[in-house]
């Protein structure tokens, strides 16, 4: 531990992370990327992490990933900050805004293949794959986050 650095509590598991002098640290344990503002704001989504604080600690009592996002926590992390990815039945999606349509688009990483939406609440409501709703399907979600490279 560096002489800056302080141990506390993991706000979502109660594992002992180190933070820095800011409130920042990564938790080993369960993936919590915590901070200071998370914290203050637990009902906000999209603080270092895809989902909001709260619903974080009931994803990781629930025996899922703390860093699994319901599907209206990735929906306001996309209105707040765009480009944002989640792992379904193992390929990857990106969710973005793509300029060339003024749309916002559903990406398959791994194929191309784009869907478009007029804005997040058309996407919200109307996204499919493999012709289901996402928000029905969004149960078997294994990862979200923001957008990586693709």
């Amino acid at each position: 531990m560096s002489k800056e650095n302080i141990k506390v509590k993991c706000d979502v598991c109660n594992l002992v992370i180190e933070i820095d002098k800011w409130g920042n640290g990564e938790c080993k344990n369960c993936g919590w990327r915590q901070s200071e503002e998370s914290f203050q704001h637990p009902n906000v989504a999209g603080i270092r992490n895809i989902p909001c604080l709260n619903n974080a600690i009931k994803q990781y009592n629930n025996g899922k990933p703390a860093t699994l996002a319901n599907f209206d926590d990735f929906v306001n992390v996309y209105k707040n900050y765009g480009e944002v990815e989640f792992t379904l039945n193992h390929s990857r999606y990106g969710v973005l805004f793509d300029d060339s349509k003024n749309k916002i688009a559903l990406l398959n990483i791994q194929s191309g293949e784009k869907q478009f939406y007029n804005n997040i609440e058309d996407f919200s409501k109307n996204a499919k794959l493999n012709g289901f709703l996402l928000s029905d399907v969004w149960k078997d979600v294994t990862s979200t986050d923001f957008l990586q490279d693709t």
